[in-house]
């Protein structure tokens, strides 16, 4: 099996889930399609391509995962715009029980082994390089990297 071809239906998955976790409102019906997505999502998700990518986040249109969805875990909290490519080995999620998950605007591009943490936003068109640990907002149309990231770039510059 290919990897392209496995990152579509690991996405394919997670837009089936997404669907009927908000959409189906009949109880018997969600819970018939939901044990399919649980088992969809277990054994194509987590145990094929070791990713964790829950039905409960948001996540716009045209997700990209580049080189295999293998390790990137996303907290179901989550909130990811349009055109956004992750990488693998990412990391999305809550920096502590109870509190905000992060905001990944459109058109970011999160690089190899980056973690984004906690109630921050990532601006559109931001650029988050590889081991990246972002725990502060980011602007739009950033470059960060290092741990913790720093702004290296805004708008080119």
């Amino acid at each position: 099996m290919s990897v392209q071809f496995r990152d579509r239906y690991i996405v394919y998955i997670y837009r089936y889930g997404n669907w009927v976790y908000y959409k189906v409102n009949i109880p018997i019906i969600r819970h018939l399609l939901g044990a399919l997505y649980k088992l969809l999502d277990t054994v194509f998700v987590r145990i094929l391509a070791r990713a964790q990518i829950p039905a409960k986040c948001k996540i716009g249109e045209n997700l990209y995962l580049p080189h295999n969805s293998n390790g990137v875990i996303i907290h179901a909290d989550v909130k990811i715009g349009k055109n956004v490519t992750i990488s693998h080995q990412v990391t999305i999620g809550k920096s502590k029980p109870n509190s905000g998950a992060p905001h990944i605007g459109d058109g970011v591009y999160i690089g190899v082994g980056a973690k984004i943490l906690g109630d921050i936003v990532v601006g559109d068109n931001s650029l988050i390089g590889a081991n990246a640990v972002v725990v502060k907002d980011v602007p739009p149309n950033s470059t960060v990297v290092g741990i913790p990231a720093k702004v290296i770039k805004v708008n080119g510059k």
